[in-house]
């Protein structure tokens, strides 16, 4: 994967969670490494919705071994957990 490809997969994501998480608050101190979890944005629910929206958006499928708090702690750690997906399936 490029750098384009990993820009791209990390600003759909920064986009989803501000759109869908952060409910207009914090958005200033919101970056690609905050700790998800840490803020309280992640539950199962919501990680379950953004697994259905990077499936439906970006093709990728996360396997539920996959689903493991170290690969949802922040925006960089899922991208690279997608990268590495989508690498795997090409």
């Amino acid at each position: 994967m490029t750098d384009l490809d990993r820009a791209k997969i990390l600003s759909k994501l920064h986009d989803y969670v501000v759109a869908e998480l952060l409910d207009g608050k914090d958005v200033e101190q919101f970056e690609t490494t905050t700790p998800l979890l840490d803020w309280g944005l992640l539950n199962s629910i919501e990680t379950a919705r953004l697994v259905a929206f990077v499936r439906q958006e970006l093709g990728v499928r996360v396997p539920p071994t996959d689903m493991v708090k170290r690969n949802f702690q922040n925006l960089e750690r899922i991208t690279d957990l997608l990268l590495s997906l989508r690498d795997s399936s090409a």
